[in-house]
């Protein structure tokens, strides 16, 4: 009796978390959003192009060329992004360079955690530079 039942969990399991969503053009498409919500960039006169793709339980990681459609005489950006899979899609939880730096105005999912003390404030007005020992501005 048991038999029949962990087919059909396992054909449920297959549909759930298959390869449906594990896909270069599903991770583009979430990359895509993300920037046309998130960046203020002209999505429409970019050339994105998710050039590699890896994936790892429920996480996704791309990397990612952009290129302005207007001018190919301009080097690509690459960036690398690293996606969740929350309930079925792709959610970006974070931004780098191709050298995977964080990047300011892309915080990742995890905002909530608490900085280092001394740290400046992330996506808000940054403060002036602390001034050098004896009191003469920041160093240069």
């Amino acid at each position: 009796m048991l038999r029949p039942l962990s087919g059909v969990l396992a054909v449920v399991f297959l549909v759930t978390c298959g390869p449906g969503i594990r896909t270069k053009e599903k991770v583009q498409e979430a990359i895509i959003s993300r920037l046309q919500t998130r960046s203020g960039l002209d999505v429409n006169g970019l050339d994105v192009t998710t050039t590699a793709v890896s994936f790892q339980k429920n996480v996704a990681y791309a990397t990612v060329s952009i290129h302005p459609k207007s001018d190919p005489s301009i080097q690509s950006m690459v960036m690398k992004y690293t996606l969740e899979d929350r309930d079925g899609k792709w959610v970006v939880v974070n931004v780098a360079d191709s050298q995977g730096r964080g990047m300011i105005g892309h915080p990742s999912a995890n905002t909530d955690q608490a900085l280092p003390p001394g740290h400046p404030p992330i996506g808000g007005e940054t403060p002036s530079a602390p001034s050098a020992p004896g009191g003469t501005g920041p160093k240069q």
